[in-house]
């Protein structure tokens, strides 16, 4: 029996070296999707994103009752006042 199981050609450890190395290439961007996903940047809609900047403006008291109305129905798509 030759080594690696390849007739003594040497191409099996070729081929686990190229298996593990796409193991860890799929590893890899797995985790950089899920370090975006954390982030925010899992593709969600830019207006959603306005929204909340919005909502946490007013949360914080940087906006009053009537400017979070206007700027929410524009974001929204409605009618600006």
């Amino acid at each position: 029996m030759m080594p690696w199981g390849t007739g003594g050609t040497g191409l099996g450890l070729l081929w686990w070296l190229l298996i593990l190395a796409l193991l860890v290439a799929v590893v890899a961007a797995a985790v950089v999707l899920l370090r975006h996903v954390r982030a925010g940047d899992g593709g969600g809609d830019d207006d959603d994103g306005a929204l909340d900047v919005l909502r946490r403006r007013y949360a914080r008291g940087e906006v009053d009752d009537e400017e979070f109305e206007r700027r929410r129905a524009r974001l929204d798509g409605g009618p600006a006042s």
